[in-house]
């Protein structure tokens, strides 16, 4: 080619001083045109043929590598192949030529890596052990690892080196790599115990207040973990922050099958009373309190009976409060409750008096896990216990309102 051109330009009369300068800027227009028809070529009509027949694929990998751009970042590699073959012909520069040409080798070739792993953890992630053991993580270190070694390649080749000599100054490099990617080191390590003590998985519901975290995990990266919180925004956590602070994750909750319910009404001291007769008879009408009721007086005849109960005594008038079988028939009306895990803890219990009255509190266990659905079972429980508590003669404690104090005319 370099005596065909020399010849034609000496044929059409071109003065010695404008030969070389058209010959180079022939071969260099050459040279583009030539890589601009093979990557043309590759894009337009290999490419364009490969994703027609395979456009009714059912394989996810093949819509992966039209999402990562790998044969695209791979045709890439054509225009330094046909400019490396032509660079003997520019003489001098063809050392310069080569040399950008392994650089611009080198940076395809870590686009194709970068692809190549973004789909295998695609691919990793479309099975249930990724939730598990995420993996992107330690392909990002591997990425990093990968580019230290093409920049030493290309620095070796610049200064006409073997890479074997800038790697003896590993140990300075070391030292400055630990300053400038700290917090990149903290995370890789922070990741790996993450996955290997099972802290966190993708897909937990996690809350870490510092953060205003709450919400669930959708990304475990190497420096990073993405989480999308309830009201549809986004926080990135540091994953050392997850190692070195305190975060709560619900995941054993949505693997028992069971949320709690644990919440107090506060009642009216002023309405807490002994019942009379005429009260347990109403009380035995209710569902769950016959039998209780029935058992109750029965021992309390019994203690009547013995030598010392002296019935004039306050202390010993065995009689039932209110606020006694209030108590028992939330228990029970708990544990009835299909929406109520029998096998798990039901409590009702009584938590030291306040300014605000007794408060009571309940405890039990909703069968449902998802949010919407265990609100409706919590609402659905404390709008039966605000109800019923007037028919044990309770009143519930509230703060005094404006219609409170309004005097009637």
């Amino acid at each position: 080619m370099r005596v065909f051109i020399l010849n034609l330009l000496e044929k059409i009369k071109i003065p010695d001083g404008l030969i070389f300068p058209l010959y180079y800027s022939i071969l260099v227009i050459a040279v583009i045109i030539i890589c601009v028809i093979f990557e043309l070529f590759g894009r337009w009509v290999v490419l364009g043929i490969f994703f027609k027949v395979t456009k009714n694929s059912k394989r996810p990998v093949i819509a992966l590598f039209k999402k990562h751009r790998l044969f695209q970042r791979i045709i890439h590699l054509v225009s330094p192949l046909i400019i490396s073959i032509f660079s003997s012909h520019f003489d001098a520069a063809s050392s310069w030529i080569s040399h950008a040409v392994t650089i611009y080798v080198i940076i395809i070739l870590i686009s194709i890596l970068d692809s190549v792993f973004s789909i295998i953890d695609d691919v990793y992630r479309t099975h249930e052990v990724s939730k598990k053991r995420p993996i992107k993580g330690f392909l990002q270190i591997m990425e990093i690892v990968i580019i230290i070694v093409f920049l030493i390649v290309i620095v070796a080749s610049w200064i006409n080196e073997s890479p074997l000599v800038l790697l003896s100054g590993i140990g300075a490099f070391t030292a400055v790599l630990s300053i400038v990617f700290k917090d990149t080191l903290l995370g890789f390590v922070a990741g790996i115990q993450l996955t290997s003590d099972d802290m966190i998985r993708i897909g937990d519901w996690i809350e870490m207040p510092k953060f205003s975290v709450n919400g669930t995990v959708t990304d475990i990266s190497l420096i990073s973990v993405r989480v999308e919180n309830f009201d549809n925004t986004t926080t990135s956590v540091p994953a050392y922050a997850l190692v070195s602070d305190s975060f709560k994750n619900w995941r054993t909750m949505k693997i028992s099958g069971a949320r709690r319910i644990m919440r107090a009404i506060y009642i009216d001291m002023t309405s807490i009373t002994f019942c009379s007769n005429e009260m347990l008879k109403d009380f035995s009408k209710i569902e769950f309190l016959d039998s209780y009721i029935s058992q109750k007086q029965k021992d309390f005849e019994k203690s009547s009976n013995l030598p010392k109960y002296d019935s004039t005594l306050v202390s010993s008038r065995y009689k039932l409060t209110n606020i006694g079988i209030f108590r028992i028939y939330l228990e029970r009306y708990l544990a009835h409750l299909p929406t109520i895990r029998e096998d798990m803890t039901v409590l009702v219990r009584q938590l030291p008096t306040e300014s605000r009255g007794l408060p009571m509190e309940i405890c039990a266990f909703a069968s449902e896990t998802d949010w919407i659905l265990f609100e409706n079972i919590q609402s659905d429980v404390f709008d039966h216990i605000y109800a019923i508590a007037p028919t044990f003669g309770l009143r519930l404690f509230q703060e005094p309102t404006g219609n409170d104090m309004h005097s009637p005319t």
